[in-house]
């Protein structure tokens, strides 16, 4: 297989220390990564996915990441642009949420994000945008009581908190 011929190379440049980690993207089947992690000598610690819903927001796929395979870092990109910006941009329930923690719609979801165990991968542009999501993200890390939560994945996807 292609991608295993590929991570042999990647593992020789973790064994040389040119490379840390090493990690896959877009990956949203579970044998697929599960066999990739089985065959690997330098087991993948980053997984690099869309938070979209054409994949289900990898539902099944978290409980296999971090439990079963240890995989450390679970990075989401198309956050905002993706199935679940829409939805969040454009809900009162979530501003709602939004207003009462003093933050955007859009922090929320990344801060969403970040309580499901994801890091957001913030795709912007804007200098201000970056600042505000930094600020919101890191400086002051939201509180979520779990009805919030609860609130939040009804939006997106109920399945999402369990």
């Amino acid at each position: 297989e292609e991608t295993l011929r590929v991570w042999r190379v990647l593992e020789n440049y973790v064994d040389q220390g040119v490379i840390r980690h090493l990690g896959i993207v877009s990956v949203h089947d579970k044998d697929y990564l599960t066999k990739l992690h089985k065959d690997a000598r330098i087991k993948p610690s980053i997984i690099q996915n869309r938070f979209h819903s054409n994949r289900g927001y990898d539902i099944k796929l978290r409980p296999v990441m971090f439990e079963e395979l240890g995989i450390k870092a679970d990075q989401l990109f198309w956050i905002l642009t993706g199935s679940s910006g829409g939805k969040v941009r454009n809900n009162d329930l979530v501003r709602g949420i939004a207003e009462k923690k003093g933050v955007s719609p859009q922090v929320l979801l990344y801060s969403f994000t970040m309580e499901l165990g994801g890091t957001p991968l913030i795709g912007t542009k804007r200098v201000d945008h970056m600042e505000e999501d930094v600020n919101a993200l890191v400086t002051h890390k939201l509180k979520w009581e779990r009805e919030d939560l609860v609130a939040m994945a009804s939006v997106i996807n109920k399945d999402l908190i369990q």
